[in-house]
């Protein structure tokens, strides 16, 4: 990751006129399985000016929040289930990584890289509003104009979470601002507030101390090895009062391997980020119990260049994460290289779930190498559903019920002996430097999948899949390697990545961009088919 999360250039793009078609589809993991029952139905409606990588969140009344980096923390409010949108008041006129959260009494978080509050380089800030967008007031870090995080190691994507504990108001919220380091070897950190968000305290580095569970020192050795030198932050939670583990924070993030972190640390984007990870701390963040909870194996690559992480109204944990989870790294290169890939499915990025219903002690079942981690993943999208699928977004209601958003193209991606996609893969065969075998241009559709029957286990749990745009959102590549995203046929018009929440329903609504004919910022709000239950 590192500079690769930084924001370069100019952006541009575009809005296409979309209509909504539904496809559903039989169970995945292997498995046939039953056809699911209902498939939602979206409309689209647009959020404002273009803006790439947008975070959307809603309060417990459903009033949405979408904000993107692009031109500032630029951030839109919306009453009418999103159908319309406000902007509101800009926190910062400087940007980098931003993400939106709410809290139990409806205040807005808002997170933010390489501001304007901080005379020091790549730090994170966190802002707050109680009043819907209207006015935002700053996060004081532990020294001085150091911005909020204050990382003597510098900060690359951050990720901001708020609760307010039992008995408590959003004054006394419990927030924290989870990152992994920009100068140092790439390890995950958070800085925590026990005042709503008004003061925060210095860097704490979530593998650093022994943890509270049995055996779970041995655990963060174990992640250690793993994580060291390459991860890519996927998110923070906390669990709400009232429920199993209230108060638990959980940081996710995903990660390489000891034998690749020889590569280079976490600059080039060149290792397989196969392993996914959980940290949490039951104890207001003094100590921290990691747990893996899945492998995918050396070079099946899941940071695409995101994973989606999330926690369901009871607090259990998922992950969404796209993968060529069925691939031969080597076979799939010297077909890509050869120009034959695309008559061999086992090479394409698929769409995938693992869940824990036990508060991450198992994924899945377990099974996997790693104690408690899962063996297997949901596949997402039907076998028949072939090319490259990226971008994942994940929402979870109830247990077991969640929502699933991604972008998919027909074609299937060239990848190198690592299975990391090459840099101009999808901008076609005539894009400079791109050799003849390449694929046609990819063309990019938004997507979202349904499943209300997780609790079946991956082999038969139903999906039920909608095509929500059927004109591109986005032609040509979507580039996963940031500073190695080299132009002109590396394309990071998007960013990296699209976002998912759930209403005080249940209904989803996926906040995405789209640069092929109009230029906005898009939001695709779920108006029939079942609603998961409130987030």
């Amino acid at each position: 990751m590192k500079s690769r999360f930084l924001r370069r250039g100019r952006l541009t793009a575009a809005l296409t006129g979309c209509g909504v078609t539904a496809i559903v589809v039989a169970a995945v993991g292997g498995s046939t399985g039953a056809l699911a029952a209902t498939t939602p139905g979206y409309t689209l409606a647009n959020v404002g000016a273009y803006g790439g990588e947008p975070s959307i969140a809603s309060d417990s009344r459903g009033v949405l929040y979408d904000t993107t980096p692009s031109g500032g923390t630029i951030t839109y409010r919306s009453s009418t289930a999103g159908k319309s949108w406000t902007q509101v008041t800009t926190a910062d006129a400087a940007s980098g990584d931003d993400c939106i959260d709410t809290d139990q009494s409806n205040a807005v978080y808002l997170c933010n890289l390489a501001g304007s509050e901080g005379v020091a380089p790549l730090q994170a800030d966190v802002w707050k509003s109680v009043n819907q967008g209207a006015s935002w007031s700053h996060g004081a870090g532990a020294i001085p104009q150091c911005a909020t995080s204050c990382s003597p190691f510098g900060v690359d994507r951050d990720w901001v979470d708020a609760s307010i504990p039992a008995g408590g108001t959003t004054n006394t919220a419990e927030v924290v601002l989870m990152y992994h380091d920009f100068y140092g070897p790439s390890q995950i950190w958070v800085n925590i507030s026990h005042d709503g968000g008004a003061t925060f305290g210095a860097p704490q580095e979530v593998l650093a101390s022994p943890a509270v569970t049995p055996g779970a020192v041995t655990g963060t050795l174990v992640a250690q090895s793993y994580t060291f030198c390459n991860t890519v932050p996927a998110g923070v939670d906390i669990v709400k009062p009232g429920l199993p583990h209230a108060g638990r924070i959980y940081v996710a993030w995903i990660a390489a391997d000891l034998a690749q972190n020889a590569t280079g640390c976490n600059v080039s984007m060149l290792q397989s980020f196969h392993t996914m990870w959980v940290s949490y701390s039951d104890d207001n963040g003094a100590t921290w119990t990691p747990q893996q909870a899945f492998d995918a194996g050396f070079g099946h690559d899941t940071s695409t260049p995101f994973v989606g992480f999330t926690l369901d109204n009871r607090g259990n944990p998922y992950f969404g994460f796209t993968v060529n989870a069925n691939s031969n790294p080597a076979t799939c290169s010297a077909e890509s290289t050869a120009g034959t890939v695309q008559s061999d499915p086992s090479c394409e990025y698929d769409t995938y779930v693992v869940w824990s219903s036990d508060g991450a002690a198992t994924w899945d079942g377990g099974g996997g190498l790693i104690p408690g981690s899962a063996a297997k993943a949901y596949r997402v999208n039907p076998v028949s559903e072939t090319g490259t699928h990226f971008f994942p977004a994940i929402a979870a209601g109830d247990p077991g019920k969640v929502d699933v958003a991604y972008l998919r193209t027909t074609e299937i991606l060239p990848t190198d002996p690592f299975g990391k996609a090459d840099p101009g893969g999808c901008a076609g065969p005539g894009a400079t430097g791109n050799p003849p075998t390449y694929p046609p241009t990819c063309q990019w559709n938004l997507y979202a999948a349904q499943s209300v029957n997780l609790s079946l286990g991956p082999s038969h749990a139903t999906w039920a899949v909608t095509q929500i745009t059927t004109t591109p959102m986005h032609i040509g590549d979507i580039c996963n390697l940031g500073i190695a995203c080299l132009a002109p046929s590396s394309n990071r018009n998007l960013l990296d990545f699209i976002s998912e929440t759930l209403d005080q329903h249940g209904c989803a609504h996926i906040a995405y961009s789209d640069d092929n004919t109009v230029n906005k910022l898009r939001a695709a709000n779920q108006t029939s088919g079942p609603c998961i239950g409130h987030h």
